[in-house]
Parts: structure tokens; C-alpha cells; sequence
């Protein structure tokens, strides 16, 4: 990776994506024949910003592959739905792409409630679907058409309680939310802090799930005299919302998480907090510094302006690449040819994960990161900055 490749994304990037409304093709195909890959991606609600990054992240995929070619002389023609971040309506927009629009496969799902409901659609209709957000292990175990390029969520956690003794943490408070997620995260912590002989200030404290105030649970939290906080959840604005509490509380410690951390709410939230607090610490499955990485946000920076990206449009990136990929060897068909071409595919370094790692799908395994992918990240003020606590 080098120059001339940021040079060549950003080209593709700014390819024509003629299509109208919530389509995209892209240019470069061979006829009018298309093959097409739905996104589902909640573009109402909490999580709009993100999931519009995520669209506009696969837009850059579909244009660049089609640029080279498409999918055996075929463009993709990438079609948007809206999941709205419900399980519900994830079910009737992944039936509707499917059944009505033709999709031979499926990208996005930005929460593991989305995933799994698309998993379900997807599993009775044999078309394969790519998470590039859901974290919950749920959500590919024991799939035959679900697939994963983001991290597991107890690697998340794992890496969280690291973070923690590499700081030199002794007595961490915990504080999760009252989703799915948090409730796992609060037991997937303890699991690893007893593993590593990690002791915490107390029993974790819950707070609601896009709440308005936590105000009364950080000051339980405060009151157990911590060294620190580790928080897990899904929603970023919760985060936010918890850093600038600590410090309009006094609870002057660090705080460590994963992604949430560095979405645009949150730091929008936190206002002073980030900077002002002694160090909040996120993981994510970036490497800002990676070759691969930095092609890709020129690549957006040129089509879309400067945005801070995490994690989810990088993996939404890789996903559409990969799928691409596959079905370069199906010859642009879907179903069962489609999941036993991505059982195969060839180990890939995309823009997401660190540099190095690589990801792979197996019959066995639908997970396509392994061992030491993710990244930690301290925030200066709005910025995020690559941190290496191991030295």
C-alpha cells in the first residue's frame, strides 16, 4: 500500500454513482446486467450518523469495484433500506430486499438485535448476510448464511479489563447499560477480571440504555472510591453522557470502553470531559496508522469531506470487498454456491483491523477476525489518539 493506491481509491471514490434515490451502482460494468446486495442499516434514529457513514462507506466499495470490472463483467447495485435500529422492522426490510428487490446477499446490521433478526430472515431464504457492527457471538453461532467482520464482543470486553491492568488499575468501578449488550458486558468483565486477577470496587452499576441522566449511578460509583471506571454498552450518547457526569461529579479517574467512546454523540456530550478527565481509553478494530486504512478515509475524505470514522464504515468497506470477491467466484449467483465461496476466500488485510491481522471465513468458523486485531485509542479532547499500553 502506498501513495499510488490512496491516489487510486480516492479516483474510485469519486467515481459517478449515477444512480438515484437509495441505489448505487456505480460505473464500469459490463451491459446493463447487475447483481444485486442490499445494506440494511439504521438510518433513523440514535445511530443515524454512523449508519449514513456505513452507506457511504459501501457506496465507495461499489464504485470501486466496478470500476475494475464488477462482479464477472456485472456491476453491483447496491439498494439502502432503513432497520430504523429495531428487530422488527430489520426483519421486514431484509424480507423486502430479498423476496421483492432480488438481493443475493446482505450487508450491515449496525446492533446484534438486527442481526439476528436479518439472521433468521436470511437463514430460511439461503442468502448469505454480513454483519460489519453486531458483536454478540450469538449472532454467527452455529450460522450457515451469517457471517461477521467486526470484533467479538467478548474480545472487547477482554481487551477492556487489559486496558484497565495496563494502566495499573486495582479497583475499577464497573457501569453497563440495561441493554442486551451491557448485561453480557457486566458478566464477560467479570469473567476476564477474575481470569487475570483484576479486583473491582464493587457490584457492577447498571444505568438505562439511552438514558438522560446517570447522575444517581455515578455517584454510586463514586462512592466506592474506584481507581477507575470501565463502562459497557452499545449506545455512544450513553458514553458521553457518563464522562461528562464524572466530572461534573469529581469522580477524577480514568475512564476505559470500547468504540461507543469515539462516536460523534458522544464526544459531541462529553463536551470538556474527554480532555479534563485523566485518560479515557477506547478499543476499536482500527489502525489509523495502517497503510490500508489511511487509503480508505482519503478515499472518503475525497468523495465525502473530513469526518472522524470508527470502526463500522471501515468493516462495511471490507464486507462489501470480500463479498465482491466471492462472488467473482460464483459468477455473480447467490445462495449456497455464495456461503461456500466465502467459506473459502482467501485470507484478506483490509482497511479494518490491525495491521497485520487478517480476516478469513471457514465452513466452521463465520467470525472473520482473529487473534490480535484490536486497537487502543485515547481520546484527546474530540480527537482520538493510537496509544501503546504494552511498552
Amino acid at each position: 500500500m502506498n501513495k499510488k493506491l490512496v491516489a487510486a481509491l480516492a479516483a474510485a471514490s469519486m467515481a459517478a454513482l449515477s444512480a438515484c434515490g437509495s441505489s448505487a451502482s456505480g460505473g464500469g460494468g459490463g451491459g446493463g446486467d447487475t447483481v444485486k446486495v442490499a445494506l440494511i442499516i439504521p438510518l433513523t434514529g440514535a445511530s443515524a450518523k454512523t449508519a449514513k457513514q456505513m452507506e457511504n462507506a459501501a457506496n465507495l466499495a461499489v464504485a470501486k469495484i466496478n470500476q475494475d470490472g464488477g462482479v464477472d463483467g456485472k456491476n453491483i447495485s447496491l439498494q439502502v433500506y432503513d432497520d430504523k435500529l429495531t428487530p422488527e422492522d430489520a426483519t421486514k426490510e431484509s424480507q423486502r430486499a430479498i423476496t421483492r428487490d432480488g438481493a443475493v446477499a446482505v450487508v450491515g446490521a449496525q446492533s446484534s438485535g438486527e442481526a439476528l433478526a436479518i439472521r433468521e430472515v436470511a437463514q430460511r431464504s439461503k442468502v448469505p448476510f454480513i454483519t460489519s457492527s453486531a458483536t454478540a457471538e450469538s449472532v454467527t453461532k452455529d450460522a450457515t448464511f451469517t457471517y461477521r467482520i467486526a470484533p467479538l464482543l467478548t474480545d472487547y470486553a477482554n481487551g477492556v479489563v487489559d486496558t484497565a491492568k495496563a494502566l495499573n488499575l486495582t479497583k475499577p468501578a464497573v457501569l453497563n447499560d440495561s441493554g442486551a449488550a451491557g448485561l453480557l458486558l457486566k458478566d464477560l468483565f467479570e469473567t476476564h477480571a477474575e481470569k487475570v486477577g483484576l479486583s473491582f470496587a464493587g457490584a457492577p452499576i447498571e444505568f438505562p440504555i439511552n438514558g438522560t441522566d446517570v447522575s444517581a449511578q455515578v455517584s454510586n460509583a463514586s462512592g466506592l472510591e474506584p481507581d477507575g471506571v470501565l463502562i459497557g454498552g452499545s449506545a455512544g450518547s450513553d458514553h458521553g453522557l457518563v464522562a461528562k457526569t464524572m466530572l461534573e461529579q469529581g469522580l477524577d479517574v480514568p475512564l476505559v470502553g470500547f468504540s461507543p467512546i469515539l462516536v460523534s454523540d458522544a464526544i459531541k456530550i462529553a463536551g470538556n470531559a474527554y480532555s479534563d478527565l485523566p485518560g479515557v481509553y477506547s478499543l476499536q478494530n482500527l489502525d489509523q496508522k495502517k497503510a490500508a486504512t489511511k487509503a480508505f478515509m482519503a478515499a472518503y475524505q475525497a468523495k465525502y469531506g473530513a469526518e472522524d470514522l470508527t470502526e463500522q464504515p471501515a468493516q462495511t468497506y471490507d464486507a462489501l470487498m470480500i463479498l465482491a470477491a466471492a462472488l467473482g467466484k460464483t459468477k455473480g449467483k447467490g445462495g449456497q454456491a455464495l456461503a461456500d465461496a466465502l467459506d473459502s476466500i482467501a485470507p484478506y488485510e483490509g482497511t479494518s483491523g490491525k495491521e497485520g491481522s487478517k480476516i478469513q471465513f471457514t465452513k466452521n468458523r463465520h467470525d472473520g477476525f482473529t487473534g490480535d486485531y484490536l486497537v487502543t485509542y485515547k481520546m484527546n479532547g474530540a480527537k482520538a489518539e493510537q496509544v501503546d499500553l504494552t511498552r
